[in-house]
């Protein structure tokens, strides 16, 4: 009797254990968002560009394209006022395409170190010093209030966007693109230690939803390497929305 309860439980173990098994599957969907995710960081490295990306990987539709766009780089030109005590929003006449290339020159910024951080074989720590020169010429005379407010075209492109794209320039030095898919590579990616939750996706359809995004569509997360990429659903796939970081600065 006791032989044929155990028999029993161990049947129904196995059972809840495949069932388990079963629902851990990922979906078509969250599949087709990996292979998508994957494509765009095989895209980046061929290039070393996330220009590239933004133009040829991106999601489509304009309005919500624009929306990443001007909310990402809008905080960042805002982000300063407070340093001068001032509202300047009506003060300021700023185009989208400047706004285009600040927001490019900042990925670049972030996914350059990244990939850097990923690939890169020789002194971490004296390219760490090289890195911690250019951010105090770069960078550090941003935390200067005589360098703020940023109320035009220029300023952006002379203050912000330079500088992204100087730190971009120095960390695409230290990009060895032939270690891409190594198992090197792959190690380090996956050592990369989680201290930011992603974002959840109804906050982003909620983010996005006075330039279109509505909340039945489909919205994906998958983690690649150093950042969460937000893929959104459309007519040809699944198309770059946003990034964050998984590693808290």
């Amino acid at each position: 009797m006791l032989s044929n309860s155990r028999s029993v439980i161990f049947a129904m173990l196995s059972i809840a254990c495949l069932a388990l098994s079963v629902s851990a599957q990922p979906s078509a969907r969250q599949l087709a968002a990996q292979e998508a995710a994957d494509r765009i960081v095989k895209r980046f490295y061929e290039t070393l560009d996330s220009g590239v990306v933004y133009r040829e990987m991106y999601v489509r539709n304009e309005r919500i394209r624009r929306a990443e766009v001007e909310i990402i780089l809008g905080n960042m030109i805002r982000q300063g006022d407070h340093l001068r005590g001032e509202d300047f929003e009506k003060k300021r006449n700023i185009d989208f395409a400047t706004m285009e290339r600040g927001y490019v020159a900042m990925s670049n910024f972030h996914w350059l170190a990244a990939a850097s951080a990923a690939t890169y074989s020789g002194d971490k720590n004296k390219a760490m010093k090289k890195y911690q020169t250019e951010y105090e010429k770069y960078m550090a005379p941003l935390q200067d209030k005589t360098k703020w407010p940023m109320l035009t075209n220029e300023d952006v492109d002379e203050k912000l966007t330079a500088s992204f794209n100087a730190l971009a320039d120095f960390f695409r030095g230290y990009v060895e693109k032939e270690s891409f898919g190594t198992t090197e590579f792959w190690r380090r990616e996956n050592s990369i230690e989680e201290t930011r939750p992603p974002d959840t996706t109804d906050a982003f359809k909620a983010l996005f939803a006075t330039a279109g995004l509505k909340k039945d569509d489909h919205l994906e997360i998958v983690r690649k390497g150093r950042f969460y990429f937000y893929l959104l659903e459309e007519n040809d796939g699944f198309r770059m929305l946003t990034w964050t970081d998984r590693v808290r600065s």
